[in-house]
């Protein structure tokens, strides 16, 4: 019996348009990064139209690139991820909201904290697109002098994920008892120290927020290179594919997907999303 097949749609939504132009087009708002009810109104839009996912990327810097193009770029200013979905979650009721934060940058109970009060906030609708960060700008803002090595970088991430998703296990779901009559909060049979002791981590836990509704925020990734393909295969549930070309779009896929198998993961349980800048131009009359 074949699989029924349906097809996943997630709006990358920061900046509100991939082009570096689009906030000049006629019509077009030029502060909509920075604009919550536009953004209100997109999100809504997206959701009445059978979006899967409003996707959040971020930057913890200003982007690396000559000042002659930042200054024509509409990506340098934007709401932070979690303050703006937290917002948006209270006028949506079913698109999944999903942020991006870093491995790299943050700390994993900062990160499990954050998504675990978005889930509950969204009714179960969080997703955290796991990054390393590769703007060298981003190291200066957090007190380093250069940037960390690439591969050392996905070695803190895998570890990163295991710490997130064991904080995320800190109560089982019926931990919460809240019995009146005895004066019993929670039962203290169902709450798990995490005491992670790693190479990069050091994190004792419990969490102290109820398990995520949905157990786990859902896993999302982009890499691309060996390292972040590897890490993929690891962890995500959908994958963020931008190819330059179908047969570059098929190799990605292929190869993660065997990676995930040659692990024991299921390759049918991660989606791999790939990525469309979208043109919309007038109809035009057919020649008959």
């Amino acid at each position: 019996m074949s699989r029924s097949k349906q097809l996943k749609l997630g709006a990358f939504m920061r900046p509100v348009s991939i082009h570096t132009g689009a906030w000049r087009y006629p019509g077009a708002l030029p502060d909509a990064n920075f604009n919550f009810p536009a953004l209100k109104q997109f999100i809504q839009k997206l959701e009445q139209g059978k979006f899967d996912a409003f996707f959040m990327a971020d930057h913890l810097a200003v982007l690396n690139m000559p000042i002659n193009a930042l200054k024509r770029s509409h990506t340098v200013t934007s709401f932070e991820p979690f303050t703006l979905l937290s917002a948006l979650a209270s006028v949506t009721e079913h698109i999944g909201l999903v942020a991006t934060a870093s491995t790299t940058y943050d700390q994993p109970f900062h990160i499990a904290r954050r998504f675990a009060s978005l889930d509950h906030i969204s009714g179960g609708r969080a997703g955290w697109n796991i990054v390393t960060t590769s703007n060298p700008d981003a190291a200066l803002n957090f007190g380093l002098k250069e940037e960390v090595e690439h591969d050392e970088r996905y070695v803190r991430a895998r570890e990163f994920y295991d710490v997130v998703t064991g904080l995320w296990d800190s109560f089982a779901d019926d931990a919460f008892i809240r019995d009146v009559e005895s004066g019993i909060y929670f039962d203290p049979a169902k709450i798990h120290v995490l005491d992670h002791q790693g190479k990069h981590l050091s994190v004792r836990g419990p969490l102290n927020i109820a398990r995520p509704v949905q157990g786990w925020p859902v896993i999302v990734q982009a890499g691309a290179s060996e390292a972040g393909r590897q890490l993929a295969a690891e962890t995500a549930e959908v994958v963020f594919a931008p190819a330059s070309n179908l047969e570059a779009g098929k190799a990605l896929f292929a190869d993660i997907k065997k990676r995930a198998w040659a692990i024991g993961r299921d390759p049918e349980s991660i989606k791999i999303l790939p990525g469309a800048l979208v043109i919309v131009g007038e109809t035009v009359g057919l020649n008959t």
